[in-house]
């Protein structure tokens, strides 16, 4: 009963009759186009923010990977630990390096594109 309520507050404060005048004839924008008709651009600033999430990312994948090629070659399965401290490892350096410098990018990306862009494009590294 209690959700009752909630549709009988949210009708209070959404009047219909204004609604479903928005929702008349002609409201619906056409493909490409905003609803208030105008048509939405696609600048080179867009282009550029989009290619430069896809470049950091995947450098950002290859590094985690070659971070994690570092931690299987320094480990000891005998002992059951690393041979060596990480940070005294070149191609750990080269990983972290790389995953600093492809998160770097992907700062520059959202200068360029919106975040609601960069970040789904970003997300698509973790599948």
């Amino acid at each position: 009963r209690m959700w009752w309520r909630f549709i009988v507050l949210f009708a209070r404060l959404l009047p219909l009759d204004q609604f479903l005048l928005r929702l008349g004839p002609g409201s619906m924008s056409k493909l490409g186009e905003c609803p208030t008709g105008e048509a939405t651009k696609i600048d080179g600033n867009f282009v550029i923010g989009v290619c430069m999430s896809v470049v950091a990312d995947v450098v950002v994948a290859v590094a985690l990977a070659i971070t994690k090629l570092a931690h299987n070659r320094n480990w000891d399965a005998v002992e059951k630990r690393g041979r060596k401290p990480y940070t005294k490892l070149p191609l750990w350096w080269l990983g972290i390096t790389l995953t600093a410098g492809g998160e770097l990018g992907n700062l520059f990306a959202y200068g360029f594109a919106p975040a609601a862009v960069v970040a789904p494009v970003g997300s698509v590294g973790v599948l």
